[in-house]
């Protein structure tokens, strides 16, 4: 029992001495990535949605916004429109040429960089970058 408390604390103060560093170091580049952001597109930087935690607890998922704000409707319109990519969509659940993703969101996407503050999330402790 101790073994796995001492593990538990262990893997906590790694991720938040990491995702701290990450952050403050990173801080640079998150800031040019929100400039590129609020220069392609109108609307927030960041871009959260629900997960599922640990022991079922729900948190918010913080990601840079890579598609438009009214990427829904868009879809709902595309969809509608086009039979080939309404079967893309049913079969993948995705679009291989998504017209919703902002250009600049496509480089994110491509590189991860999208997903650069879910080290907040890490930091927060909702979220673990060593393990599950």
């Amino acid at each position: 029992m101790f073994i796995k408390k001492s593990y538990v604390l262990y893997k906590r103060i790694m991720d938040i001495v990491f995702s701290f560093s990450v952050l403050f170091f990173f801080f640079p580049i998150f800031l040019i990535i929100s400039i590129l952001i609020i220069r392609d597109s109108r609307g927030p930087i960041i871009f959260s949605h629900k997960r599922l935690g640990k022991n079922g607890k729900i948190f918010k998922c913080y990601k840079f916004r890579t598609m438009y704000l009214d990427s829904e409707k868009k879809l709902y319109d595309i969809l509608n429109k086009d039979d080939e990519l309404k079967k893309e969509f049913e079969e993948k659940f995705k679009l291989t040429k998504d017209p919703r993703i902002t250009s600049i969101g496509k480089f994110l996407r491509r590189t991860s960089l999208d997903e650069l503050p879910q080290f907040l999330n890490v930091f927060l402790g909702q979220m673990s970058v060593i393990g599950p």
